[in-house]
């Protein structure tokens, strides 16, 4: 399904997460770091990266941010890692990273060494990781010191944050949180083709606080990602109203149930009220729309009466009298 089966598109992710308001989403919606609540894109700017040492400069899609939060003038720096198989020595790469960040810093730096008030940027290291093996790098530097527990305080330790995008998520949280990066988590696990376009679908139908620019960006990262001819079918699908999804989904399974869980969400009711039965068969002789009709029986068994009326543009009381017939 995808161009690259054994990798994660590190050049894809980089593009993806350069984007500003894609990163902020990331930290503030994903690992709803109480730092970035007062984060906004016009607060970040990426950093030129040449100055990290070519010993571990050796993944192209490393991304380092500098930014200041809310009103205060504090400069810090994140640096996302993106890796498609385990890493044990990953607490010693991002280290010797955080070590050169801080160590070019110093070196711009106009504080002098008598200066009490001398502050350093906070270095915030963040690993993506989409392999098919559970995460199981220590996150915590100390971990990995031979004897760190005699030493306690007195050596140096930092914990990194991951995203291990097949093993901690399932498919219902990523459809939960409905935001941009949740999305592309939901189309980057290992997954067929099939369960591919499902996912797609259930996106059209639930994300739909994903503004015009996220869209863009996720049908970009459809394109550089997937097959082409998977990729046409899910920019087709993204595309469509959502009457036309659902009708696309009125039998599937899985997008049933989910359906059925959004519309509790929304504190939708369930159940058939008794309604006005003349109504009801004054309505049925007008010959109302097959089609809708038809649509409006896949959907009874997953929303109220209510909204199937306004979803297929059928009354309310012939909706009713529907499920009555279903039920009987």
């Amino acid at each position: 399904m995808r161009k690259d089966l054994n990798n994660i598109h590190d050049k894809s992710y980089k593009d993806l997460y350069s984007n500003k308001e894609v990163f902020v989403d990331l930290v503030q919606g994903m690992l709803k770091a109480p730092w970035a609540k007062e984060l906004t894109p016009n607060k970040l700017k990426l950093v030129n990266k040449s100055y990290i040492s070519s010993d571990y400069d050796e993944k192209e899609s490393d991304i380092v941010y500098e930014g200041t939060i809310g009103d205060k003038k504090v400069i810090f720096y994140v640096l996302l890692e993106f890796q498609s198989s385990l890493d044990y020595r990953m607490p010693l790469r991002l280290f010797f990273y955080i070590s050169e960040i801080l160590r070019e810093y110093a070196k711009n730096d106009n504080q002098k060494a008598s200066d009490k008030s001398i502050k350093i940027p906070a270095v915030i290291p963040i690993v993506l990781y989409n392999g098919k093996k559970i995460w199981d790098v220590p996150q915590r530097f100390k971990d990995i010191i031979d004897g760190s527990e005699l030493f306690q305080d007195s050596i140096i330790d930092f914990k990194y944050s991951v995203f291990d995008v097949n093993n901690k998520f399932t498919k219902e949280q990523l459809i939960e949180y409905k935001n941009i990066t949740s999305a592309i988590f939901l189309l980057d696990q290992k997954i067929d083709a099939k369960e591919f376009i499902e996912r797609i679908k259930a996106i059209a139908l639930f994300f739909s606080n994903l503004t015009d620019k996220e869209r863009m960006v996720l049908k970009h990262w459809i394109e550089n990602t997937i097959e082409e001819d998977l990729a046409n079918t899910a920019k087709h699908i993204l595309d469509a109203n959502k009457e036309e999804v659902e009708r696309m989904v009125a039998n599937n399974a899985f997008l049933l149930k989910e359906m059925k869980e959004e519309a509790k969400k929304q504190g939708l009711q369930e159940g058939l009220q008794e309604g006005l039965q003349e109504g009801l068969k004054e309505g049925l002789k007008e010959g109302k729309n097959v089609k809708a009709i038809e649509i409006a029986k896949n959907l009874l068994d997953v929303l109220d009466d209510e909204t199937i009326a306004v979803k297929t543009g059928l009354s309310v009381e012939l909706v009713k009298e529907l499920r009555k017939e279903k039920d009987n």
